[in-house]
This record gives structure tokens, sequence and C-alpha cells, in this order.
């Protein structure tokens, strides 16, 4: 039964790095203008849940503020509503201000090159995990899982030089190839964490 399980999570796992690879593939495989198409619908998204987030946090900021007032037996009249609501405003307009500073000003091409990193991040944590399942541990799972990834990037651009209004840049391999390091690096930082928390609770239970 355990080895049946053990064979279900390395099919499972490797499944798993194999749609994420069809996913990649289905991405590069869109032609100039659908891949600028799906970068701006992002951007667009992107824009509108960062405005959103920015009122949410301001309201939740103001009803913090409140239920601490109110703990502290402070009675809130007109003269407190309209001090936290011109806080309130105060601190939109700042974060507004922010989001000025700290967006890039090509965001589009900012977009589409952090998204080459987050999904090469992806495809690290999935490949760690099929090796870890398939028994391959230590510097030799972190050699093969760069193997992969690396290669795969490089297929990747390769892929792209065919297809129309598309082209394969080096520094896009270098993007990828950092993406799926850092996600290789995270998932041996999380199974360390996990074991020390386990390891902890049967001390404690000791």
């Amino acid at each position: 039964m355990i080895l049946e399980n053990k064979k279900l999570k390395k099919g499972l796992s490797w499944l798993a790095v194999l749609l994420w690879m069809g996913l990649i593939f289905y991405f590069s495989h869109q032609v100039q203008q659908q891949s600028w198409n799906l970068s701006h619908t992002v951007l667009g998204i992107s824009v509108q849940v960062i405005k959103i987030a920015q009122v949410l946090i301001v309201i939740g900021l103001a009803g913090f503020v409140l239920i601490k007032l109110k703990k502290r037996g402070i009675t809130i009249g007109i003269k407190e509503l309209v001090l936290i609501l011109i806080a309130a405003y105060l601190l939109y307009t700042l974060s507004i201000e922010l989001r000025h500073m700290l967006v890039p000003p090509d965001l589009h091409h900012f977009i589409r090159k952090n998204a080459h990193f987050f999904i090469y991040l992806v495809l690290g944590v999935l490949v760690k995990v099929a090796l870890m399942n398939s028994g391959v541990t230590g510097f030799k799972a972190i050699g093969i899982g760069l193997g992969i990834c690396v290669g795969y990037a490089f297929s990747d651009e390769i892929h792209q030089l065919i297809v129309p209004g598309r082209g394969g840049q080096l520094s896009d391999v270098v993007i990828d190839s950092c993406g799926s390091g850092l996600g290789m690096m995270l998932q041996i930082l999380f199974v360390k964490l996990l074991l020390k928390r386990n390891h902890n609770k049967v001390s404690e239970n000791d």
C-alpha cells in the first residue's frame, strides 16, 4: 500500500511538471498580438487589483483605529470620525503617490519579464518536488532540476523563433533560470521548515 502511494505521488508530481511545461509551451506558441493582448489584460487586472487593495487597506486601518479607540473607552463622536476620515484620505493619497513612484515607467515590459520569472519559479518548485518523490535529493536533485529547467528554457526560446512576431532571447533564459533556481531553493526551505516543525511536535509529545 505504501509502495503504491509512493508510485502515485511520483506519477502525479511528474504529471504536474508536464502540464506546467505544456502551459509554458502554450504561452510561447501565441503569436505576438495574442501575447501582447494577454499581457495587457494582465496589466489591466493588476492595476485594478492594486487600486482595490489600496482602498481595502485604508478601510481596514480606519476600522482598526475605531476598534482600538472603543477598547480604550474613548467616546467616538463627530470630531473623532472627521479626524479618522481625514487621516484615511491622506493615507490613501500617500499610497497613490507611492504607487506612482514604485511602479516602473514601462509596466507592460516589467510584467512580461516578471511573468517569465514567476512561471519558471513554479516550474522549479514542481520539478524539485517530482525529484524528491522519485528519491533524488541533495545537490544531485538541484543539479538535475536546474538541468531540466534551464534546458526547457532554452528549448522554449528556440520554439519562439518559429512563432510569427516572436523571438528567442538569451536574457529570457537567464531570467527563467534564476526563477527556477529560486523555486527550488524555496521548496528546499519549505521542506526543512516542515521537518523542523514536525520534529518540535514530536519532542513536545515526548
